[in-house]
C-alpha cells in the first residue's frame, strides 16, 4: 500500500476531494501554484514570524499587527515565546524529527506560547473567516504529546482582516476523544489508498482546483 504522510491540510484535501487528493498528493502529477490572494498569506505570515523570532521591525503594510505582536511577546514572558513551531509524530504517535523517515504526521504552528504548565497557540488567518476546529484540535494533540509539562492549552484563529479570534480549550482529559476523531479521518484516507478508491467530490472549489484542466467533474 502506498505510504502517506498527513498534515491538517492534507486531511482537509481529501475531505475536500479525494480525487484531487489522489492526482496531487498520490500520483504528484499536478501541483497547487496558488494565486495573489495566498501569496499574500504567506508574506504576512513570514513577516509575523520575522517580528516574533527576531525582532524585526513590520513593514508599514502590516504595521497594524505591532499591538498584536507585542501583546504575544508579553504574555510569553517568563515562558516560552516558539513562532512557526514544527511538530512531528511517527505512526506510533511518538514525536519525531520533520525530515525523519517515519514522519507520519506533521504540524506547523505559526505561535506557541508555554508558561507554566499551560500552552497558548495561535493559528494566523488572512482570508475569510471559516472556522474549522479540527484543526486546532490537531494542534493541542501535537502540543499535549511533545510536551508533557503541558496540562491544558488555550488555542486561537485569529482573524487578521478584522482582529478577532475564535478560541477553544482542551485539556488532557480531552485527548482521547480527539485522537478518536483525527485517526478515524487518517483511517479513511488511508482506507482510500488501500482500495485504490479516490472519488470525486464536485463544489465550489473545482474552479480553483489544479486538476480542473483534465477532471471529467469541472
Amino acid at each position: 500500500m502506498i505510504e502517506l504522510t498527513h498534515s491538517y491540510s492534507a486531511i482537509k484535501m481529501y475531505e475536500n476531494c479525494p480525487k484531487r487528493y489522489h492526482h496531487q498528493r498520490v500520483l504528484k502529477e499536478v501541483t497547487d501554484k496558488g494565486n495573489e490572494i495566498t501569496q499574500w498569506g504567506e508574506r504576512v505570515h513570514k513577516m509575523l514570524e520575522d517580528r516574533l523570532a527576531e525582532n524585526t521591525e513590520l513593514p508599514q503594510e502590516v504595521v497594524r499587527y505591532e499591538p498584536l505582536c507585542k501583546s504575544m511577546i508579553r504574555m510569553a514572558e517568563g515562558g516560552e515565546l516558539l513562532p512557526e513551531e514544527e511538530m512531528t509524530l511517527n505512526a506510533s504517535l511518538k514525536p519525531t524529527g520533520w525530515w525523519d523517515a517515519d514522519a507520519w504526521l506533521r504540524s506547523k504552528i505559526d505561535v506557541l506560547i508555554i508558561k507554566d504548565g499551560v500552552g497558548a497557540m495561535f493559528d494566523w488567518k488572512t482570508g475569510k473567516r471559516r472556522p474549522d476546529p479540527s484543526q486546532l484540535e490537531l494542534f493541542a494533540l501535537q502540543v499535549f504529546t511533545h510536551r508533557q509539562d503541558v496540562k491544558k492549552i488555550n488555542t486561537s484563529f485569529v482573524w487578521l482582516k478584522d482582529l478577532t479570534m475564535d478560541s477553544k480549550s482542551y485539556t488532557r482529559a480531552d485527548i482521547p476523544e480527539l485522537w478518536e476523531k483525527l485517526l478515524g479521518k487518517i483511517a479513511r484516507i488511508e482506507q482510500s489508498a488501500k482500495t485504490d478508491n479516490w472519488p470525486a467530490r464536485p463544489s465550489g472549489l473545482c474552479n480553483f482546483c489544479p486538476c480542473k484542466s483534465f477532471c471529467e467533474y469541472v
